[in-house]
């Protein structure tokens, strides 16, 4: 047994153990509600006779311009570079967009 399996686990500090309780609430909830928005657009967009292709691009743009807004409130440049997180939620927004795209095809 090493000497860092013989320490005590000390609880998380009560501030911030609520403080990552929200965050995850809060991240959970944005994420399930950007689902359920790609969801619906997806669907609309299909229904009006739009392309897989067409809709993907529509996304790739949307989360641009809003990872843009975020860096340019953080940095004050809008360059969009840094965190890798905008090609992580484009991902994620593609992958789903295909998903709900071929539902019920």
């Amino acid at each position: 047994m090493s000497a860092q399996d013989d320490r005590p686990t000390s609880p998380l500090p009560d501030e911030l153990d609520r403080a990552l309780r929200r965050a995850t609430d809060r991240t959970l909830s944005a994420l399930t509600s950007l689902r359920k928005a790609v969801l619906q657009h997806v669907q609309t967009e299909r229904n009006r006779g739009a392309t897989l292709r067409d809709t993907e691009f529509d996304h790739r743009a949307l989360v641009t311009r809003a990872h843009e807004g975020i860096s340019l409130s953080r940095d004050g440049d809008g360059d969009g570079d840094g965190d890798g997180h905008h090609d992580a939620l484009t991902s994620q927004v593609i992958k789903w967009s295909s998903g709900f795209y071929d539902e019920d095809r």
